[in-house]
């Protein structure tokens, strides 16, 4: 099991022709991790000395949960009548509705950003209530899949080396596609594609918290949700699945000195919407097109650099 669910292969077809003929929607949360809150913590660092989320959950301090949300026809809301609830430290959580019905985890993940040199680190699961340095739940560099599917040619799906990707293709360091305009405000340029034959892009997909994760990077300390549900009448930074911010995210760590910052994301069939929110549809999201489009007005990484 990979970040919360079992590896299995979709049928496209099956789940491209039910996502056409009824709402699609998932619910989801975005909780703040906290960690190395004391002077006395005793950081973890890698070999070439970069600051590296806790090894062991003793070492988190806890974390601010954003409100439930729910996705559906490209829009992000508050699902009101649910509540993320973690009984006490190092306990799972999860969602569940006023009635005290517990809600259905499809995968969850955590994403840090580490430094300029680090820009992310993935842990599957929920780094609260296991060791993420353990053999068990490794940490991992971000890696995109590229498609060997013509269809998907130019969409990066964001993933891990063992992550819960379809058959045909491969993660690489890179994304699939040149000049993305979620480059940088959702991804960093250091993962821009090198190959000067590369195809235009297309969007990115892949392991859905991962990249409900990455957009989490754009917000205020503790107003995580404010990204996605907007703010005083504003709406949030992805609009009808394209991301509409092109600057580097303001929470991504600015030099090796400082601390990663962390998100812990859990995503869970919505059951108001029993037919049209299922494993099946929600892994056709993440993995037969782009979670995030390309918007019409995007700069890209070449042109924001010249920013």
């Amino acid at each position: 099991m990979k970040g919360g669910r079992t590896k299995k292969t979709s049928d496209k077809h099956r789940s491209s022709k039910h996502r056409a003929s009824q709402p699609f929607s998932f619910l989801f949360v975005v909780n703040e991790l906290r960690f190395y809150t004391s002077d006395h913590c005793d950081i973890h660092r890698d070999m070439w000395l970069n600051v590296l989320p806790p090894r062991d959950n003793s070492e988190y301090a806890g974390e601010i949960a954003s409100r439930v949300m729910r996705f559906q026809n490209g829009e992000v809301t508050e699902a009101r009548g649910y509540q993320w609830y973690r009984s006490e430290m190092r306990s799972e959580g999860s969602c569940f509705s006023q009635g005290g019905q517990w809600l259905q985890r499809y995968s969850h993940f955590a994403v840090f950003s580490c430094n300029p040199h680090l820009p992310l680190v993935v842990v599957p699961g929920d780094p609260l209530t296991t060791s993420p340095g353990g053999p068990e739940q490794p940490m991992h560099a971000l890696l995109f899949f590229h498609s060997s599917c013509p269809e998907l040619r130019g969409v990066s799906q964001a993933t891990t080396l063992d992550g819960n990707t379809p058959w045909g293709g491969t993660p690489l360091k890179y994304v699939a596609g040149r000049d993305p305009s979620w480059m940088p405000g959702l991804v960093p340029a250091a993962y821009a594609n090198p190959r000067p034959g590369a195809p235009a892009s297309r969007g990115l997909g892949g392991e859905l918290p991962i990249v409900l994760g990455l957009m989490a990077f754009s917000g205020s300390p503790g107003r995580a949700d404010e990204v996605y549900l907007g703010r005083s009448g504003h709406r949030g930074l992805w609009r009808d699945q394209a991301w509409a911010h092109n600057r580097p995210p303001a929470q991504y760590p600015s030099s090796t000195q400082e601390v990663p910052c962390g998100f812990y994301v859990a995503v869970f069939l919505d059951p108001q919407n029993p037919t049209g929110s299922t494993p099946d549809l929600i892994r056709s999201f993440e993995w037969d097109g782009p979670i995030v489009r390309e918007s019409a007005s995007g700069s890209g990484a070449s042109s924001s650099s010249k920013r």
